[in-house]
């Protein structure tokens, strides 16, 4: 330890006189003298003319601790910050010139450079040495002295006496200098091998702020010696390992412009690496990639691709995790991340309690920094969060956002919850229908008041929907009303959108649908296919992407409550208009309905018995196609849109069915069954009926292949079980008109004599006599009055009775332009009008049976009609004609019973 080491700051760096120590050598300052006398008998070194003197290279301190302060008496204040010696640099020069210490010699500090010799004999107050002892075994050598003012060097004299040992005090807090030129001139790196860890400085760590600063250029400037010390880095291995020194945390460098030096630069370290925008970035792409095969995940559902996207869904939540728990977030950004971490929470989780508690984070964020589109944003996330846990608490405090957006007049985010709002209602079920129209209405009419017309529009036609999935008295009225406002606003530029022009035309035909307007509905048809072909390649509606963005009329305040991070909910857009984005139908979604109407349509139609089939073959062709690429999107999402794509084309093969059915085609019927069976199994969606209409296939197969017993067991499940008031059941038309018409099939079997029950036969015509003859459906009340008109009774109806039944089944099937109920309806008048009877008109009636059934292609109806022709021929006389039409009823019956045989 040197006397260095064990004086205070002040002391270090040489300011001011120090006191004079009791155990001072009286030789040092003779030593000194001595010293400098030799200074002014050295010769000196060559320089080249019009060059500077090159400056040494700066010195760690940590390295060289013997080196720190490079001043005589420890005052600085008598040389200038340039004249510094790299101690390394004489050794390299003459290794062969360094003499060999004694043991016990003591290594004294610099002398004094040249321009303070006229000084040296004026009395100078006593100063203490900085003086180092080491061991015989492990002296080091004498270093050489350099003349400061011309560069030449000389060595001590060998016969100066050794130094006595010196006491050493107390250690002290140690300063270290560093000369001023290191502010000029890049340090040239020091090799740090023969320093232990311990004395080596920690490495720096750059704020994030400062690492995204460009780098100060510096002036290229030439390194000290290159030319002479090409291994000026090499240096021996020193003969015992420096002393570790640590600097006080409190210490503070003195200034440049106060005259003191800072210390020489620690080696360089790397710069930080800030590991915010890596996380977020690769939490990014784990979703996107998750998103980009979602479609191929819902479809195959396999345990490993499943596994492989909960695996990027849970890297990228665990990035984003970690993000928002560092204290490195700006407030916007700790916002936008709350929102994202949520929406990925509740699109592919069900931690629903974990999202909630992130939004109300981000939304405390918002309030506190008025980040208003995020707040906005957030609130509408919480919404359809809230809803999934407690609908009652979510319509609540819905209400209370739009009264607030009310209150700003934040028009944009009026339309957006009051949409949710709606959306809510409808998902509720029946009882809350009447809330979302309501709601629809207040859109459309704030929408009309500020010309906001493809707002306007959407709402009429999600309330023309909702009147008919309600299916009131004046449901038709209502929805032809809604369709009247649509097209009223055609013309207006802003509703020129695809989307919108599609709905309101499958509207408009599913309505002329349900009201059996068959003959509007094909000229409907036509209107819509012809709209479908123009924009088959058109760019305005991409094949991918099912979003819809309706118009609205921007407002001043429209920058504070819209940016680009509201872009899933309001969109900004050009000019003076920003956009509300709502998820509809996409054009293949469009295709597919389109040709499953069109079958209906053809199936009334009856000009080709197997068009129909044809045209609903298309339709799953159009939704098997595996060209058309789906937008990256969620998992759940691409679920919800395979569940209805599964959907879709369950109904489109129990409509295969039916229509087999009516020509007793039984093995295309089990075909459709086998089809519907081999769907991948998902949850139904709400309002769901495939299963019910399954069902409903299945008993229609057992009793047209006269499976008695198992068709009864089907038609007597509670599924099918009839409320006595007549009631919807679970809220669905559809499940209560098949309720009807499975008790009817009932009825059809219990006629035959092997399951005949006329008790149970008389209860249920009592149960459906009120249902069914007041019944709005026109189709409902054609079929009680033929199964009225064909069955028997105990007692048995009278003839009037019997010739009304029948009067209303021929009335309502003409009404319908159903070749079924037409072809019924003449072979049952004539069998209980015409049987037996001599003339003209029971010929007529023969015929005309006939002739509706080879157009209905039913091969039963078809044998019976042949049959009872063939009867008529021969009461008239007419043998011949009666035995060919005989046997065309025979034959007739025979094919029907080898279909029924399925292998």
């Amino acid at each position: 330890m040197t006397y260095r080491d064990t004086m205070p700051p002040g002391q270090a760096y040489g300011g001011g006189h120090q006191p004079q120590h009791p155990q001072f050598h009286p030789q040092q300052h003779a030593y000194g003298q001595h010293q400098a006398q030799q200074h002014q008998q050295r010769p000196q070194l060559p320089q080249p003319q019009g060059q500077p003197h090159p400056r040494l290279p700066p010195v760690s301190q940590t390295a060289y601790p013997p080196y720190a302060n490079g001043y005589q008496n420890g005052n600085q204040q008598q040389y200038q910050h340039n004249q510094y010696v790299h101690p390394a640099f004489p050794q390299q020069q003459h290794p062969q010139s360094q003499p060999q210490l004694q043991p016990q010699q003591l290594l004294l500090p610099h002398p004094q450079p040249p321009a303070q010799q006229h000084r040296q004999h004026e009395p100078q107050p006593p100063v203490r040495p900085t003086a180092q002892y080491y061991p015989a075994s492990s002296a080091p050598q004498p270093q050489p002295y350099v003349n400061y003012s011309n560069g030449t060097y000389t060595q001590p004299s060998p016969s100066q006496p050794p130094q006595p040992p010196i006491p050493t005090p107390s250690a002290a807090p140690v300063q270290f200098v560093n000369p001023s030129y290191l502010q000029q001139s890049p340090a040239i790196p020091r090799p740090t091998s023969h320093v232990p860890p311990a004395s080596q400085p920690p490495a720096r760590t750059m704020s994030p702020q400062i690492s995204q600063l460009p780098p100060i250029a510096r002036p290229p400037q030439r390194t000290p010696f290159a030319e002479d010390s090409p291994k000026l880095n090499e240096r021996p291995p020193p003969s015992r390992a420096a002393p570790s020194l640590k600097i006080p945390k409190d210490q503070r460098r003195p200034s440049v412009g106060a005259g003191v030096a800072k210390s020489p630069a620690t080696p360089s370290s790397s710069a930080h690496t800030e590991t915010l925008p890596l996380l977020i970035s690769v939490a990014e792409d784990c979703f996107e990639k998750a998103n980009t095969a979602s479609q191929r995940v819902a479809k195959s559902m396999s345990e490993a691709e499943v596994a492989d996207h909960h695996k990027l869904v849970a890297t990228g939540l665990g990035c984003l995790d970690v993000a928002l728990k560092s204290n490195k977030l700006w407030p916007r950004l700790e916002a936008r991340l709350c929102l994202r971490y949520a929406s990925v929470l509740i699109d592919e989780t069900t931690n629903i309690m974990e999202a909630e508690t992130t939004l109300t984070r981000g939304i405390a964020v918002c309030d506190k920094n008025r980040f208003l589109d995020l707040k906005y944003c957030s609130q509408f996330l919480l919404m359809k969060t809230l809803f999934q846990r407690n609908p009652k608490a979510a319509f609540k405090l819905i209400e209370g956002h739009i009264s607030d957006c009310g209150t700003y007049k934040h028009v944009h985010w009026i339309y957006a919850f009051r949409f949710l709002k709606a959306s809510f209602h409808l998902q509720a079920g029946s009882p809350a229908e009447h809330g979302a129209i309501d709601n629809l209405r207040k859109i459309a009419g704030v929408a009309n008041q500020r010309k906001d017309y493809s707002i306007f529009a959407m709402a009429m036609l999600l309330e023309g929907f909702a009147h008919m999935t309600t299916m009131k008295d004046d449901w038709a009225n209502r929805v032809q009303l809604c369709v009247a406002q649509v097209s009223k606003i055609q013309l207006e530029s802003s509703i020129q959108i695809p989307q919108i022009d599609i709905l309101l035309r499958l509207l408009d035909l599913a309505c002329s649908l349900h009201q059996k307007s068959h003959q509007v509905a094909a000229q409907k048809l036509t209107v819509l296919q012809r709209q479908l072909e123009e924009l088959k390649n058109s760019p305005d509606w991409p094949l991918q992407n099912g979003e819809v963005l309706l118009s609205i009329n921007r407002m001043s305040n429209t920058a504070l409550t819209v940016s680009n991070d509201t872009r899933a909910v309001v969109r900004q857009g050009e000019g003076n208009a920003d956009y509300l984005v709502l998820s509809t139908l996409g054009k293949q979604e469009a295709w597919a309905i389109a040709w499953v109407f069109n079958g209906i349509v053809a199936h009334y139609r009856a000009t080709t018995p197997g068009r129909s089939a044809t045209l609903w073959n298309e339709g799953l062709r159009v939704l098997d196609d595996t060209k058309v690429s789906i937008a990256p999107q969620p998992l759940p999402e691409a679920l919800r849109q395979h569940d209805w794509a599964r959907e879709l084309t369950c109904y489109t093969h129990i409509l295969i069915g039916l229509q087999a059915a009516t020509v007793t085609d039984w093995a295309r019927v089990k075909q459709s069954l086998d089809a519907i069976h081999e769907q991948p199994h998902t949850s139904p969606s709400p309002g769901s009926s495939v299963d019910i209409l399954t069902f409903y296939l299945e008993g229609c197969q057992q009793q047209g292949m006269a499976n008695m017993d198992e068709a009864l067991a089907i038609w007597k499940n509670p599924r099918f079980e009839l409320d006595p008031t007549g009631a919807y059941k679970n809220g669905s038309r559809l499940e209560t008109e098949l309720c009807i018409l499975a008790a009817l099939n009932r009825v059809y079997i219990m006629q035959e004599p092997n399951h005949r029950d006329s008790t149970e036969t008389a209860e249920l015509i009592d149960l459906l006599r009120p249902i069914c003859e007041d019944n709005p459906d026109l189709e409902i009340r054609t079929a009680w009055n033929l199964v009225l008109a064909s069955s028997t009774f105990e007692p048995e109806l009278s003839l009037n009775q019997a010739k009304r039944h029948i009067q209303g089944g021929l009335s309502g099937a003409q009404q319908l332009n159903n070749t079924q109920y037409l072809s019924m309806a003449l072979n049952i008048m004539r069998c209980k009008l015409f049987e037996n009877v001599v003339g003209e008109q029971a010929l007529k009636s023969a015929k005309a049976g006939a002739t509706q059934a080879r157009k209905s292609g039913n091969l039963l109806w078809m044998s019976v009609a042949e049959g009872m022709l063939g009867q008529s021929f021969e009461i008239e006389g007419r043998v011949g004609e009666a035995g060919r039409a005989r046997g065309e009823g025979v034959r007739l019956a025979n094919e029907a019973y080898e279909k029924t045989q399925l292998r």
